[in-house]
């Protein structure tokens, strides 16, 4: 069963990019995070944030906004990607 939504058009803005955060970083500590570009990166492993869709700021570090954080809540106690937020999927 797949438990991800279609992310591809329902958070990306114009502005706004996909940031990789490294493996055992804080979630909410934006420089955790690697931008990488328009397309959501490929997460392996499970349970864990693993990208999110953002603004960037001027030093290229993701901004955590309300909704963002909002959205690593109810990922992580669902079990599944939300807009903004991409959970590591067992593969």
């Amino acid at each position: 069963m797949d438990k991800s939504i279609n992310i591809m058009n329902t958070c990306f803005g114009d502005t706004q990019e996909w940031a990789l955060r490294t493996a055992g970083a804080d979630p909410t500590d934006p420089s955790s995070y690697i931008p990488v570009g328009s397309i959501p990166p490929t997460c392996p492993g499970s349970g864990k944030i693993c990208a999110i869709s953002a603004e960037l700021d001027v030093n290229g570090q993701p901004i955590i906004t309300l909704e963002i954080q909002s959205q690593m809540v109810i990922a992580l106690s669902s079990d599944i990607d939300q807009p903004c937020v991409r959970l590591r999927s067992a593969n």
